[in-house]
């Protein structure tokens, strides 16, 4: 197995190659290590004794049983512009480095969404790139859940503009043969991101909002305060009609893909007569429903049907770090999910 995860400062980082290694299986057990510093102005600095922590804990975890690589990701060039989204799928160029394992796992635990985005994005291109081929290993995401967790970690420094992630139809949007069609925005909403969906907005500017909110949850009223929290933005501002919204499985990453497929297909559809759609997805939620944002933008930018096709973007902004706010119970306890997403399970029947 070859692991490639995060090297942060939340404490779930190494939390589901713990679980998985401790196991007791035989067999190679490798990582990648994806190492990047947000600079020394950045909030997350502080933390460099947990990040120090985890660093000395993965290295016990993977002691005697495989090799540990470093992949350092250039977060920003020379003149400071992000090319953080950019560096991270330079650094994945063949599907040849995988091939000596029978299972690949990416552990987006302690990755920012500008980072395991694009990496996602580019693994799956990789070995889509011959699908039929079964030597090709399995492919899967794991990661460490805990909703009251990730509402304590708060972006700081937002960027002052959002951007299309590299990796997606970013280009396609300026277009002036299809300037004029219609924008569809479906912004996963989560807690504390007023001030991102406000950026996220000016960027697309949509003709169709859809937000999509976690429901069911363990919460049960987390979509309700979500709401609540955003309510002026939503109704008053940005004008959401209450029939747009859209539900989906707060632990299910493929229930999230499903919808965001339906609606925008939905649309698409619709609007053809209008020469069809443009659509966009951003991930303001937890990481188990960016999962599924992410596998919807990848599906849909590769979308055919005849001469039909879709822009699909990634809508996101950037912050320069992350703080630690408020107080988690200690019995919190944070679970594993994995999806597959690759390999023998979706192998053709013969």
């Amino acid at each position: 197995m070859l692991f490639v995860l995060g090297h942060g400062f939340d404490t779930r980082m190494c939390d589901c190659a713990d679980a998985i290694l401790g196991l007791g299986k035989d067999g190679t057990r490798d990582a990648v290590v994806i190492e990047y510093d947000e600079g020394p102005q950045s909030p997350s600095q502080q933390y460099r004794a947990l990040r120090d922590a985890n660093g000395s804990r993965l290295q016990s975890i993977f002691n005697k049983r495989g090799n540990i690589g470093i992949r350092k990701i250039r977060m920003f060039s020379d003149d400071g512009r992000r090319i953080g989204a950019r560096s991270i799928t330079n650094e994945f160029l063949s599907i040849g480095e995988f091939l000596s394992y029978t299972d690949v796992v990416v552990d987006i635990s302690a990755l920012p969404r500008g980072l395991y985005f694009p990496l996602l994005a580019k693994m799956l291109a990789l070995f889509d790139q011959e699908q039929h081929d079964r030597s090709h290993p399995n492919l899967h995401v794991v990661v460490s859940h805990s909703t009251e967790r990730d509402n304590q970690i708060v972006d700081e420094g937002v960027d002052e503009a959002a951007t299309f992630l590299h990796g997606f139809a970013a280009a396609s949007f300026e277009l002036e043969a299809t300037r004029d069609q219609p924008r569809i925005w479906i912004p996963l909403m989560g807690k504390n991101q007023r001030l991102q969906i406000e950026r996220v907005y000016e960027l697309v500017q949509p003709d169709e909002i859809c937000p999509l909110l976690p429901s069911p949850a363990r919460n049960p009223r987390n979509a309700d305060d979500i709401v609540l929290e955003y309510r002026e933005l939503l109704f008053d501002q940005l004008r959401v009609e209450p029939q747009n919204f859209i539900y989906a499985a707060e632990t299910n990453p493929f229930e999230v893909y499903r919808q965001i497929m339906k609606s925008v297909l939905h649309y698409q559809e619709a609007l053809h007569p209008l020469g069809g759609c443009k659509a966009v997805v951003s991930a303001m939620s937890s990481k188990l429903l960016s999962l599924g944002a992410l596998l919807a933008a990848y599906e849909l930018s590769r979308w055919r049907r005849g001469d039909d096709r879709i822009d699909m973007g990634v809508g996101h902004v950037d912050a320069q770090g992350y703080n630690l706010t408020g107080h988690v119970p200690a019995e919190t306890t944070s679970e594993h999910y994995t999806a597959w997403l690759y390999g023998e399970c979706y192998a053709p029947t013969t």
